[in-house]
């Protein structure tokens, strides 16, 4: 991670107290404190989106993580994490992947970001972030199609328990 001086377009080249996302640790600094920021901002009821926020977040935790894993695709990485932060909150895994492979320029790594949105949304398709976050009644019958058919159980959040 080079730092911001090394940016010809890029005016003040540092912040009021010098902070650079140069080093791993910082860039995992950064992501938890956007996540605590927006969750003030949700929590608050202020108005605005948490949308491009909660990709910023992602984009710091795949910096994180291409720190500790230098394998990874510094890009891949940032997009999958967004990817997946996003739709674990919206729900809307192809809309956010497209969004973000588009926005980014890159648009060969949409396998791998609707891979991440795909996990995370089924991994926590019942798991409320928001008190005004519904449960998609479409994602009852891919998830209870044969374990919940079995015991003659219902597509409901309530038969969830049940299993």
């Amino acid at each position: 991670m080079a730092p911001a001086a090394n940016l010809e377009f890029i005016r003040p080249t540092s912040g009021l107290i010098g902070f650079e996302m140069d080093s791993g640790w910082k860039a995992l600094i950064v992501g938890i404190a956007k996540i605590i920021a927006i969750s003030f901002t949700v929590a608050g009821g202020y108005r605005g989106g948490f949308i491009f926020p909660f990709f910023a977040a992602g984009a710091a935790f795949g910096r994180a993580l291409t720190s500790v894993f230098p394998g990874i695709p510094v890009q891949l990485a940032c997009l999958c994490f967004a990817a997946s932060i996003n739709v674990s909150i919206t729900r809307t895994c192809l809309s956010s992947s497209i969004i973000l492979c588009y926005l980014s320029g890159e648009q060969q790594a949409m396998p791998g970001v609707l891979a991440a949105s795909l996990v995370s949304l089924f991994a926590t398709s019942y798991m409320p972030f928001i008190k005004t976050q519904i449960v998609r009644s479409d994602l009852d019958s891919s998830l209870f199609y044969m374990k919940g058919r079995d015991k003659g159980l219902q597509d409901s959040y309530n038969d969830l328990e049940a299993l």
